[in-house]
């Protein structure tokens, strides 16, 4: 049987640089919402978590409530896609990777915690879609990673008849090992994307890459 039949590959950190479009519509959706916009640094320290909006802004600003949470998040989709536009690039070797991986009959899957319209408009303008069996990301109501609910109710039933075995979590930051660990899948460090080495390092991920044109020899060792 091929090793790891099933990817579930991040986005943001893993597949495309995206910090400096989210940096700059975070920063714009915090003066709209009349908030000064923390420093640099500290917004990239809550990116290491690989959280959503809302969680983000709510550690930003612990005594916000939800109505303040849903205005920010509203600002910030208004401004992101000009700069997703503008600003956000492919890793290197991303398109040749994720060909060399369909040919070998692997399945990928994109599991993030970006808003699901945004993620995919990104994926679509990259020329993508195509590559990808499904699209699982933040939508309302639904859990996120690394809530293991996510592979019960949004994973699995896309893909019923696979054993855990048969999964392996490819992401940048500790939500992604995270939610590998607990839902008892295999996981894959990207460690030149978002996350914070110390955090990663301890969730003791399978296999780390320094590029994502190393995931086609981890997955041949």
């Amino acid at each position: 049987m091929t090793r790891f039949p099933i990817l579930l590959l991040d986005y943001d950190g893993t597949l495309a640089e995206t910090q400096p479009a989210i940096l700059r519509s975070l920063r714009e959706a915090f003066g709209a919402s009349g908030i000064a916009a923390p420093s640099p640094d500290v917004l990239k320290q809550e990116l290491t978590r690989g959280g959503t909006l809302q969680t983000l802004f709510q550690a930003i600003v612990p005594d916000s409530d939800e109505h303040d949470a849903a205005a920010f998040v509203r600002y910030y989709r208004a401004f992101y896609p000009a700069a997703d536009e503008e600003e956000t690039v492919l890793f290197d070797g991303v398109v040749e990777t994720l060909s060399a991986l369909k040919e070998q009959g692997k399945i990928l899957a994109i599991l993030s915690n970006k808003h699901a319209p945004t993620v995919c408009a990104s994926i679509a303008r990259f020329g993508l879609t195509s590559f990808f069996t499904g699209v699982i990301a933040s939508e309302p109501h639904f859990p996120h990673k690394p809530d293991p609910r996510v592979m019960n109710e949004r994973i699995l039933p896309l893909f019923p008849k696979q054993p855990r075995s048969s999964f392996l979590m490819v992401g940048d930051t500790a939500a992604d090992l995270q939610f590998a660990r607990n839902t008892g899948v295999a996981s894959c460090w990207a460690s030149y994307g978002h996350g914070s080495s110390s955090q990663c390092e301890a969730l003791k991920p399978e296999i780390r890459i320094d590029s994502f044109g190393d995931l086609l020899t981890a997955l041949r060792d």
